[in-house]
C-alpha cells in the first residue's frame, strides 16, 4: 500500500497518523470532512490503498461516506478502517455492516 488516505477532523491524530505512515515510507494524505475525504478518495490520479475513516466529521458522517465509497466502483474493494471514540457494540457493527474492513476504537497505540 503507497497511498494511504485519513479522513479525520482530529489535528493532532491525523499528523500523529501521517508521522507513523510516512516514517515507513508510505504516502498520506489527510482530509478534515467527509466531503474532502470523498472528492480525496476519488482521485482518479491519486486512489487511495488504504483510508482510514472517523466516523464522527463535521458535515458528512463517517458511516455515511462509508456507505457512499462502497457504491463507487473506484472505492469499492478499497479496505476501510474505522477509527473511532465510538465503542458502542452497536457503532461497531453497523461500520462493519456498511462497508469497513475492520473498527479500531480511540484511544489506541
Amino acid at each position: 500500500m503507497s497511498n494511504i488516505l485519513i479522513i479525520e477532523d482530529e489535528a493532532d491524530i491525523a499528523e500523529s497518523l501521517r508521522y507513523n505512515f510516512e516514517r515507513d515510507g508510505l504516502k498520506t494524505r489527510i482530509a478534515e470532512s467527509g466531503e474532502k475525504g470523498l472528492r480525496l478518495a476519488l482521485d482518479e490520479k491519486q486512489p487511495p490503498s488504504l483510508i482510514i475513516l472517523d466516523l464522527m466529521l463535521p458535515g458528512m458522517s463517517g458511516l455515511e461516506l462509508c456507505r457512499r465509497l462502497r457504491r463507487e466502483p473506484q472505492t469499492r474493494r478499497t479496505p476501510i478502517i474505522m477509527l473511532t471514540a465510538r465503542a458502542a457494540e452497536a457503532d461497531k457493527i453497523a461500520g462493519l455492516e456498511i462497508g469497513a474492513d475492520d473498527y479500531i476504537v480511540k484511544p489506541f497505540s
